[in-house]
Order: structure tokens, then C-alpha cells, then sequence
């Protein structure tokens, strides 16, 4: 991997762990729970959810409360590569305590709950055009206006659909999270090696949790307790994990088994590197992937092995180049106001710096967040869409929106 490939890697993908020389090894993963890693239901945060039927499928979208009437805006929430509509919960959460909205959450092809008829059809256009058609047959053709809202694949979607002309129209703020085209470009050279060195199963829905949090692909517990178990499958029903958390009883303690000697040819090297500062929601006793291999399958004959990933993403590569080739110019000629969130002030490429400087954007950078910002710090990225929304007259505040004064929120 050369030099520029590990740099990539470190800053776009979901963040390694800490190595800190001076502090004893810790404990094998899984062998110490500090924190409760009990799957969370979705009702927590989502009203209700609607299977939308169009020519292509079914897909799943979670809903907030109803809004006050019916041209309120809404804002269409569509989540990363490997991520359900439950990722965007503890953001649903916030926002709607801030502004007056309803957030609209689906579950994009492949993914999730969704049911298409080509689930391994996921070029840019397609996953646009899915997009497109639940709007128009969730609102029965009564469009209301919109703020999209996209996180990594599902930015690129996003900026896809707000040049719809069936849709640009109704398309009134767009917010694109950490994905920019330049660095997304760069990083797809080293995905594979990344996906390698995840493991590809897992005991329990709470292993599976405890894994997205001390791995750092999420850093947010509460956050994880909800969305991890919207990409998991049961590997002996075929069900989303989702299915089993009401009624959802603790496992017995478990690990990975830890790769205490040789490293596989297949995981994923590590690089030392200093400390970074626990963000919110880190958790205690993490561990770096490094230490574990990957587990065996149900079907080698590892039984204990119960769930999967819903969507196998390294199979998903013929379509990497085509969600983000042209996405900057895209974004920069979209005709809603645009909001870019980063969780770097390095993301940015050639065509974005020369936007930003030209003020074309709004842009946001969180620090303390990994990849997953909204899930990491879902006060945060609130608070930023909602001033956004508010200092374009797109809504009204909350009294809470209005005791944070959030049109005087910092934007740039």
C-alpha cells in the first residue's frame, strides 16, 4: 500500500483506535464489557415506518411524528455504503426537538429492510432513480419542500437527486456529509483491504455492536445500539437483526478469537500512530483490528457465528467510481443552497476549494468525529442543518431552536 493510499485510509475511513506506548496491553475484544452494549429498538426515535411499493421494489422508509401540516419540510435522510436508514436515529431525535420538520429515513437498495427486485443493481443512476420514485409515491405527487441530506454513497445519491427534474424544484437546501469526490476517488484503491480486515461475523447482536464501537466505525454507543443491528442478518432466518430486538435477551459473554501471533494475509496492517483524544460516546478498553482475525462462516461449520453483514460490500465494487466521478461539480451546480460537513478540514479537492473560497457552499467542519459524523456527534450535525434550514427561511424553530439561537449558528 503506498504512502498516500495509508494516508487516505486514515483520514476517510472509519478511524483506527488509539496505540499508546507506557500503557499495558488490553484485554482481548469481548473479554471485558465496561459498557452495555444491548441493542436499542428504533420506535425510540421513529414514529413509524411505511414499505413503499414502486416498480422496482419495496423500500423501507422510517418516518418521525407528522408534521403540523402538510407542506412542512422534510428532510430525506440517505445513509452510507453498508448503513441503514437507523443510522440517521439520534440525528432524527435532535432535529425535530430544534426545527419544525419531519424526517423521512429509507433504506436505500441492497440495504436495510429494502426489498428491490435488483438488490445488486447499485450504480448512481439507479440508486437516484429509487430515490426519486419512493418521494413521489410516498407523497402521492404532492412534493413538499425538502432538505436532502447524504452521508458518504448517500451524498453522492443525494446531489443526484436534487438535479432531478422531476424533484429539483422541490429540493430546497442540500447537505452533503463527509464525501467529497477527490479524497472518495483516492480511498477506493485501498476499500478492499479495509473490508478485509472487518470481521465477517458475529455471535450476537451485542458483539456486533460492541465491534462497530471499539473498532471506531461508529463512537457513539447509543448511536450504534440502534443502527448496527439495521446491517446485520440473522444467519439462520435471513431476518434483519432489527427483527429480534424487542424481544432481544443478552448473550453470554463472547470474543473474536485474537490473533496473538501472525497476522492473516487477509486483515488489514496497522500503522503506530499517536493517541487521539476520547471523543463523546468513545468506548472504554478499545482495541485495534490488528488483534483479531476474521471468523469463520456459518456454513464452515462455525456455528456460533449467528450473524452476517445485510450487504456484502466488497462485492458492490463495480459501482465505487461511479457514486462519486463528478460529484463535486455536481454539488456546485445544484440549484438548492448547498451545506458541506466534514470531518476534516483536509477533505476538501481542487474544484471545492475554489467553491468555498468563491463562497458557493456553506461548509462545517466537526472535529472529534470519525466517518460516521452524524452518528458520532448527532447534536452537533442537528444544530448545523438546522441553522442551515432556518437561515434559509425553510422552517420555523422549536422553542428549544429558539433558545439556542441557532440562526446565529456559525456556518462557515
Amino acid at each position: 500500500m503506498s504512502a498516500l493510499q495509508k494516508s487516505i485510509l486514515k483520514s476517510k475511513l472509519p478511524p483506527r483506535c488509539p496505540k499508546t506506548s507506557g500503557i499495558p496491553k488490553l484485554a482481548p475484544f469481548g473479554a471485558t464489557r465496561r459498557k452495555d452494549y444491548t441493542p436499542v429498538s428504533w420506535k425510540q426515535y421513529f414514529d413509524r415506518f411505511v414499505d413503499v411499493e414502486t416498480e422496482c421494489g419495496v423500500f423501507r422508509v422510517y418516518l418521525s411524528p407528522e408534521p403540523d401540516h402538510p407542506e412542512q419540510l422534510r428532510i430525506v435522510t440517505l445513509h452510507g455504503g453498508g448503513y441503514s436508514g437507523l443510522s440517521w436515529a439520534l440525528f432524527t431525535e435532535e432535529i425535530t426537538n430544534m426545527i419544525k420538520c419531519q424526517v423521512v429515513s429509507m433504506d436505500i437498495r441492497g440495504h436495510g429492510e429494502t426489498k428491490a427486485k435488483e438488490p445488486d443493481d447499485l450504480s448512481a443512476e439507479t440508486l437516484a432513480r429509487d430515490v426519486e420514485q419512493v418521494l413521489h409515491k410516498l407523497f402521492d405527487g404532492a412534493i413538499p419542500p425538502m432538505i436532502l441530506v447524504g452521508h458518504s454513497m448517500g451524498g453522492a445519491i443525494a446531489v443526484r437527486v436534487a438535479h432531478s427534474p422531476s424533484l429539483e424544484h422541490h429540493v430546497d437546501g442540500l447537505a452533503v456529509i463527509d464525501v467529497v469526490e477527490g479524497t472518495a476517488m483516492d480511498a477506493l484503491a485501498s476499500m478492499q483491504s479495509f473490508l478485509r480486515g472487518r470481521p465477517t461475523h458475529f455471535k450476537s447482536i451485542e458483539h456486533a455492536i460492541e465491534w462497530c464501537v471499539r473498532s471506531g466505525q461508529v463512537r457513539n454507543v447509543d448511536s450504534a445500539k440502534v443502527s448496527m443491528p439495521g446491517q446485520i442478518v440473522n444467519c439462520e432466518t435471513g431476518l434483519l437483526a432489527t427483527n429480534e430486538v424487542e424481544s432481544y435477551t443478552p448473550a453470554a459473554e463472547s470474543k473474536l478469537e485474537p490473533n496473538r501471533h501472525t497476522a492473516r494475509a487477509d486483515s488489514i496492517a496497522e500503522e503506530e500512530h499517536e493517541a487521539e483524544a476520547d471523543g463523546e460516546g468513545e468506548a472504554e478498553g478499545e482495541a485495534t483490528r490488528d488483534e483479531f482475525v476474521r471468523p469463520g462462516a456459518v456454513g464452515d461449520g462455525n456455528t456460533a457465528m449467528k450473524y452476517k453483514w445485510r450487504i456484502d460490500l466488497s462485492q458492490t465494487e463495480a459501482h465505487w467510481a461511479g457514486w462519486f466521478s463528478g460529484l463535486s461539480s455536481a454539488f456546485l451546480s445544484a440549484r438548492a443552497p448547498r451545506l458541506l460537513l466534514l470531518a476534516s478540514v483536509d477533505g476538501l479537492d481542487r474544484l471545492l476549494t475554489v467553491g468555498q473560497m468563491q463562497g458557493k457552499f456553506q461548509m462545517q467542519v466537526l472535529t472529534r468525529c470519525g466517518h460516521a459524523v452524524h452518528e458520532d456527534s448527532p447534536a452537533e450535525v442537528s444544530r448545523v442543518v438546522a441553522a442551515f434550514a432556518l437561515r434559509h427561511r425553510l422552517t420555523t424553530a422549536t422553542e428549544l431552536g429558539t433558545h439556542l439561537n441557532l440562526v446565529a449558528a456559525p456556518g462557515c
